[in-house]
């Protein structure tokens, strides 16, 4: 799997980044995973070469080849999907439901390529369920926020003090950015394996047509 970072990233992140470049250049290049600052997404495609190799060795049509291809990426994509929002679940301790916004499905060049995107942004506090005050703190579903308190006001969220003023305050937040790409990285490395799996079966399925057409 080949693996980019955006410039924008941290100079340690980017030596880290090269390391994992030189040690994925011989894995399957269909699938490519890219993380920016507030996002992270795997894509994977079917090239044009891929048709054709499909077409001359199994003798299917062009049309034929291309709705089993779409239909791979698609399923395939819809799998990682699962297995990320699912990891990052387990490992953040929020519900799954919290997630769906944030993984998202996109297709581009008619199909013949799809995304799994994932937000990266933090989740406000209040948004993790029914906040408790503590000592020391507040409780919102699994979660602790030290130094965090309820206020009705400013839209009923939880914040905490910047300073040891009254004011300003900010927002309590629960930081995903690394889970969540550990998540996103850990179901893409078997979603090659998943492809080429799910692809067979397309192209059988496509094979059986033409034989029951007969």
């Amino acid at each position: 799997m080949l693996c980019r970072q955006s410039q924008s990233q941290s100079q340690s992140q980017s030596q880290s980044q090269s390391q994992s470049q030189s040690q994925s250049q011989s894995q399957d290049q269909n699938l490519n995973l890219k993380r920016v600052a507030t996002m992270i997404e795997i894509s994977g495609e079917i090239s044009r070469k891929d048709i054709d190799r499909l077409i001359k060795t199994l003798g299917l049509t062009e049309n034929a080849a291309r709705a089993a291809a779409k239909r791979a990426l698609l399923k395939t994509a819809k799998w990682t999907q699962t297995r990320a929002r699912r990891a990052l679940s387990n490992e953040m301790r929020i519900q799954q439901k919290l997630l769906q916004a944030r993984l998202r499905l996109y297709r581009r060049e008619g199909g013949m390529e799809q995304l799994v995107w994932l937000g990266l942004n933090a989740f406000a506090a209040k948004r993790l369920g029914t906040p408790r005050r503590r000592a020391g703190g507040t409780q919102v579903g699994a979660h602790f926020f030290e130094g965090a308190f309820p206020i009705k006001r400013f839209g009923g969220g939880v914040y905490r003090r910047t300073g040891r003023e009254r004011f300003p305050l900010e927002l309590a937040k629960l930081p995903i950015d690394e889970a969540g790409a550990a998540a996103l990285r850990q179901a893409a490395e078997r979603a090659d394996e998943r492809l080429l799996e799910v692809m067979r079966q397309e192209m059988e399925y496509e094979l059986s047509k033409i034989i029951r057409d007969k």
